[in-house]
């Protein structure tokens, strides 16, 4: 079931009205087409991909200072580009071991192209519980459970997030979404040797603007240069193409002939919807 861009994200006919599936059980290791790893200090944590699991830890109380993470973004660019409507992305938590002095989290977020962020946010504080963080803390409730579902979605303008499929808060939302991630992290002064695993990714999302390669919103002569690039080397495997294989409009592991005629009816429209 490893991801799935089927016959929802019928993308031959137009880039910029389609809805689609992409789930991830993590069984063929992180693959770099999709994800990518970053650190706010590199060497800070260690990850593994073993197994299925995603497994985020901190080896060493060595925090150099500041906030700490650990994440694994999702390349938006190389599934749906921006949402500007419906989504839903989820994520399971397995074995957190976070209960060490400081302010330790294990978080979902959602960044839109506002600047304004949603987080779907597990931690320590005064015990293990869970709360949406996006700006402030928002509904936090204890829980004893070690494990659970993050999810976050947008139905119209709700956005909301729940855990264990119970909703916490919900709020407006107008901003195309052009980011996912989730998190392993250190607050402020935290050096505790926390971990976490993470499973069964999915993200729905019922419109994408595929061909905004530059996630700004309009597709035109930026896109049009990224296109390029991926159009001359053809083959998504190619070393240079580089992740995401962002010009691969329709799944198919090439940039040929078939994503230029996506890219050209995007292109037409201009603005993404």
């Amino acid at each position: 079931m490893n991801h799935l861009l089927g016959a929802a994200v019928a993308l031959a006919g137009s880039a910029v009205a389609s809805a689609g599936t992409f789930t991830d059980d993590f069984s063929q290791g992180v693959r770099s087409r999709y994800w990518k790893v970053t650190q706010t200090t590199p060497g800070q944590y260690v990850w593994s991909d073993a197994g299925g699991i995603v497994h985020f830890a901190r080896p060493a109380p060595n925090n150099p200072g500041g906030l700490q993470n650990i994440a694994l973004e999702l390349m938006l660019d190389s599934i749906s580009g921006s949402v500007a409507g419906d989504f839903s992305c989820q994520v399971d938590i397995s074995n957190t071991n976070i209960l060490f002095p400081g302010l330790n989290q294990v978080e979902l977020h959602t960044i839109f192209r506002s600047g304004s962020v949603f987080y779907q946010v597990y931690d320590n504080n005064g015990g293990r519980n869970y709360h949406v963080w996006d700006g402030a803390v928002r509904n936090r409730t204890y829980t004893p459970l070690t494990s659970g579902k993050l999810r976050i979605q947008r139905i119209g303008t709700t956005l909301s997030a729940s855990f264990n499929d119970v909703q916490i808060y919900a709020v407006n939302s107008f901003s195309p979404l052009t980011r996912i991630r989730f998190v392993l992290q250190n607050h402020f002064g935290s050096n505790g040797l926390i971990s976490a695993d993470y499973d069964n990714f999915s993200f729905t999302f019922a419109r994408n603007c595929r061909a905004d390669m530059t996630l700004d919103g309009v597709v035109d002569d930026a896109d049009f240069l990224a296109f390029v690039r991926g159009y001359d080397l053809v083959e998504c495997a190619d070393p240079a193409m580089g992740p995401g294989c962002a010009g691969d409009l329709n799944a198919d592991d090439v940039v040929d002939d078939l994503d230029f005629q996506v890219f050209v009816s995007a292109y037409d429209v201009l603005l993404c919807p």
